[in-house]
């Protein structure tokens, strides 16, 4: 039986994308999240050209561009600031996360989904040849087809999963902030001190950038969150550079700041039990070193949208869905985790073996998904 309804749990950017996806194949989509509202705060993503690329089949990759700023190029800097390498980079486009949210979500109302806020699945039964839900309203409803895609810390991977691939730290956790773009930041942009501290910076518009820090641990960090942002100017001491000073003069509260520790996780296939299947980083939610969590999740809603289309049955197509994304998926995650170990090893030593692993890795996601 060809799926009819589906009913999408998130509306984060791969909830959304599939919402835009499915409901343009004429599906009736039903896409729910336990959060009342869109975010309208929250830091910098950057797409990269593989996720602009699936962006522009489905026509989002011009309000991304309009909104936020195309870039292909890569600066290293030192930490006083000094210029020391340019490199071309892949065609990418850097967007503030409620911008890209905004995009998605009133393009997924206007191809026809309904998208709901404040609600979450409480009880759900796979009954074969369609899937029972009740909300936590009290309202019942009955889908041919449930997506989790609840992000990294999945109910709906629980639920249905277990908790067997609950995702684990990855030894580092990431401080992120926004700022006022500098001249300079006309690209992806590193800045490396001598003991091998990394600031990134890339646009997010012509007038916003996006900061972060990467720090390495053998446990979750626990911080003062009221203290943080006192804690990122102090970890931050040693940069002399004028575009982190400057950004960082602008730092006078916690909310400013956003941390958070890596959590990873990647679900051996297959992505489905009965009716209901994952997508987007409650499959598979890797370090951000290759910046492609969110690219992995549109790429996701386009091939369920394929799959759902040019197969006969649910099944067939979640086994054609599992068997075009996993390995692709895979050596993103494999890449990413390795350059994260890189940087917990010894990120002075390892410098020139993890950029020839970022340009390799680049090179890969350029092929047809």
């Amino acid at each position: 039986m060809k799926v009819k309804r589906v009913l999408i749990v998130g509306t984060g950017i791969g909830g959304a994308t599939a919402a835009v996806t499915l409901a343009r194949q004429g599906l009736d989509v039903h896409c729910i999240d336990v959060k009342s509202e869109r975010p309208t705060a929250g830091a910098g993503i950057c797409l990269l050209h593989n996720t602009m690329r699936a962006l522009k089949t489905i026509g989002l990759d011009e309000p991304c561009l309009e909104s936020g700023m195309s870039f292909a190029v890569f600066r290293e800097f030192d930490g006083a600031g000094r210029l020391l390498h340019t490199h071309p980079a892949p065609p990418s486009c850097g967007i503030r996360r409620p911008e890209l949210a905004r995009i998605l979500e009133t393009a997924a109302q206007e191809s026809g989904a309904v998208l709901e806020k404040g609600l979450t699945v409480q009880a759900l039964t796979d009954r074969g040849d369609c899937v029972e839900v009740q909300f936590s309203d009290g309202r019942q409803a009955s889908y041919d087809l449930v997506v989790a895609a609840d992000g990294v810390y999945s109910g709906m991977r629980k639920r249905v999963f277990g908790t067997s691939f609950e995702p684990r730290f990855a030894g580092q956790s990431v401080w992120r902030f926004n700022a006022p773009r500098p001249a300079e930041a006309d690209g992806f942009c590193l800045y490396r001190t001598p003991t091998g501290k990394v600031v990134g910076i890339f646009p997010t518009s012509r007038e916003s950038c996006y900061m972060f820090y990467l720090e390495s641990s053998k446990e979750p960090l626990r911080i003062a969150e009221d203290r943080s942002h006192e804690l990122i100017r102090e970890r931050l001491a040693e940069f002399d550079a004028p575009a982190i000073r400057d950004a960082l003069d602008l730092i006078t509260n916690s909310s400013q700041v956003i941390f958070r520790p890596l959590d990873i996780t990647l679900v051996p296939t297959p992505w489905h039990r009965g009716r209901v299947m994952l997508l987007g980083d409650s499959a598979h939610a890797p370090t951000p070193q290759m910046t492609s969590g969110a690219g992995m999740a549109v790429e996701d809603a386009l091939v369920l949208a394929e799959c759902l289309a040019s197969s006969d049955s649910v099944g067939e197509a979640l086994t054609a869905y599992d068997s075009r994304r996993f390995e692709r998926v895979k050596r993103i995650y494999d890449a990413s985790l390795q350059l994260c170990l890189n940087e917990q090893e010894d990120p002075v030593s390892n410098k020139d073996r993890s950029a020839a692993l970022l340009l390799e890795t680049y090179q890969y996601l350029g092929q047809p998904i």
